[in-house]
C-alpha cells in the first residue's frame, strides 16, 4: 500500500460510522503502531485505543517548522536539532519507529495536570519525504489517563527514555565530558611526571578548554526526571 493511498483511506474513514471507522482504522494502523518500540508490549485494548486517535502524515522534505503533537516516524527520517547552551547545537536523525514530542508524554502523566502545552525541546526537518503518524495532546491525554497503568510500568519508562531524542542526547554529553575528564587527568599525570616544575604547556591548556565546553553542555536542560509519574 503507497503512502497517499494510506492517507486517503485514513481520510475516506473519517466519513463512516463510528464502529465501522474504528475498525478500519484499527486494521489500518495496527501494523504501524506496533513498529514503535514503546508500543510493542501494550495490550490489545491499549492499542485500540492509540489506534483510533492516531493521524497518518506526509511530511514533505525541507520541513522547517517544529512539530505540535507526539511524532511516530513509519518511513523516511526527521533530523531533530536541539539547543544545548550558548547556541551550541546537538543534532541527531529519527528513523522508523523513532519518535519526538516525548515531553507531551510526561506532560500528560504528570499528577498536577497543567493545561498549557510543555515547549518543544527539539526543531525537526524532514530529511526526505517522511511517513509519520501523529497523536495530538488532547488524544495522548485521553489514552494515557484511561491506561494510566501501561505509561506507568518500567518497561514502558525504559524504552521511552532509551528512544527519547532528549534523553540520548544528553546521555551522549554526559559520555563525552567523562572521557575529556580522562584525558584531561592523563594529560596532568602525565606532564607533572615528566616536567614537575615547568608550566602546563598548551596542550593542557587546550584540554582545559575543552573541558569548559563539555561542562557547559553538560549544564544544558535536562530532560524531565519527573517523567511518568504514576
Amino acid at each position: 500500500m503507497g503512502r497517499d493511498e494510506r492517507v486517503d483511506e485514513f481520510e475516506m474513514a473519517r466519513r463512516l460510522p463510528d464502529g465501522m471507522r474504528r475498525d478500519i482504522k484499527y486494521h489500518l494502523c495496527l501494523d504501524l503502531v506496533r513498529q514503535v518500540p514503546l508500543f510493542q508490549h501494550m495490550d490489545e485494548l491499549v492499542l485500540e485505543n492509540i489506534c483510533d486517535r492516531v493521524k497518518s502524515l506526509l511530511i514533505p522534505g525541507r520541513n522547517r517548522d517544529p512539530v505540535p503533537r507526539m511524532l511516530f516516524v513509519v518511513r523516511g527520517h526527521l533530523q531533530s536539532s536541539q539547543v544545548l547552551r550558548d547556541g551550541v547545537k546537538s543534532y541527531c536523525m529519527l528513523g522508523p519507529g523513532n519518535f519526538s514530542g516525548d515531553e507531551l508524554l510526561s506532560w500528560c502523566l504528570i499528577r498536577q495536570f497543567v493545561e498549557r502545552l510543555p515547549p518543544s525541546s527539539s526543531t525537526l526537518v524532514a530529511a526526505e519525504s517522511t511517513e509519520a503518524f501523529g497523536l495530538d495532546a488532547d488524544d495522548l491525554k485521553y489514552v494515557t489517563e484511561h491506561f494510566r497503568y501501561t505509561f506507568a510500568s518500567e518497561r514502558v519508562k525504559r524504552s521511552a527514555r532509551y528512544y527519547s531524542p532528549g534523553w540520548r542526547t544528553w546521555a551522549a554529553v554526559a559520555i563525552q565530558l567523562a572521557w575529556w575528564r580522562y584525558k584531561h587527568r592523563l594529560t596532568l599525570t602525565s606532564l607533572s611526571f615528566i616536567r614537575p616544575r615547568r608550566p602546563p604547556s598548551r596542550c593542557s591548556s587546550m584540554e582545559e578548554d575543552k573541558l569548559r565546553l563539555y561542562t557547559a553542555l553538560l549544564t544544558s536542560p535536562k530532560p524531565n526526571q519527573d517523567d511518568f509519574t504514576a
